[in-house]
């Protein structure tokens, strides 16, 4: 996606913003997950997408609020309340949908497209909302907080993976957790090797986000075109799997635990995050897709 004018500030902030906590030595996407559900918007009812989903639970965990509902300000006066004096909110992506005419580049198009010189594409645009919690006025009913059990949190793992379209071999015998794009196949080590189910179920989650990359699914180049260890599509391939196991690992309600924050680990992310601004919104769009074509939907609004 090519990025202009606007664009670029929004890809740096939000790049900067996950910067500065990484350097407190904290991961945002692998902070809990409210029992309450994924982040939504109290208007629509609607979950949030993407990056905003991991950026506005690690928000509601900071600062402490009950659930992950959130509005912007217009949409609070709306239903005839308001955002308390002094509040702040928190910014957001939104894709905005917009049409281009013609003077684009032929090369950019399709060549079976018969309309080349109308075509749309997604701009990233920022909006800032605030949690209900610092709204006032205003009457929502909040969500079910009883939280699943650990035997139906792991039958609900089993579900989302048995419901995966053209899922790859699966092996349950190996020494790691591994993806092997040639034989598009998936190998972990058995449940027993893992110090707990939660962390079986990350790793597996974490595999099979690999595997959506294959051509036989998403066709994500960083798969089919495997680059070097280190590389920028590297970098790319192992944070969209790593978020698409977050997203599915929030989604089944256990936590995420296969790797740990370790000063190597957060300072490679750093590195890479610094190269390119672009990484962390390009990773966690490509995580949502793969997280929907695990769980077999198609891709829902924005």
């Amino acid at each position: 996606m090519a990025i202009t004018g606007r664009s670029k500030d929004i890809y740096q902030e939000v790049t900067d913003a996950v910067i500065e906590q990484m350097e407190k030595g904290v991961l945002v996407w692998h902070c809990g997950w409210k029992e309450s559900g994924l982040p939504s918007n109290v208007t629509t009812g609607i979950c949030y997408r993407g990056w905003n989903v991991f950026w506005l639970n690690f928000h509601t965990m900071v600062k402490s609020y009950p659930t992950p509902q959130y509005l912007t300000f217009k949409q609070a006066l709306d239903l005839g309340g308001n955002i308390r004096k002094g509040e702040k909110g928190v910014k957001i992506i939104y894709w905005a949908t917009i049409h281009t005419k013609s003077g684009i580049n032929e090369s950019q198009l399709a060549d079976d497209d018969e309309n080349k010189a109308n075509r749309q594409r997604l701009v990233p645009k920022v909006y800032t909302v605030f949690n209900i919690a610092q709204a006032e006025g205003i009457i929502f009913f909040e969500p079910d907080m009883n939280g699943s059990s650990k035997a139906e949190k792991h039958v609900a793992c089993e579900a989302l993976i048995d419901q995966m379209p053209k899922r790859p071999e699966i092996r349950l015998n190996g020494q790691y957790p591994v993806y092997y794009p040639v034989r598009d196949l998936v190998s972990v080590p058995p449940i027993s090797s893992f110090s707990s189910a939660e962390e079986y179920y990350a790793a597996l989650f974490h595999e099979l986000a690999h595997s959506t990359g294959h051509e036989l699914r998403l066709g994500r180049k960083e798969i089919t075109e495997s680059a070097g260890y280190g590389s920028e599509p590297y970098s790319c391939e192992e944070l969209t799997a790593e978020l698409t196991a977050t997203f599915l690992c929030a989604l089944t309600g256990i936590g995420q635990q296969t790797i740990e924050n370790s000063a190597a680990y957060l300072q490679g992310w750093l590195s890479a995050l610094k190269n390119d601004k672009t990484l962390l919104v390009k990773a966690a769009g490509q995580a949502q897709k793969a997280a929907d074509y695990i769980r077999n939907i198609k891709d829902e609004a924005a």
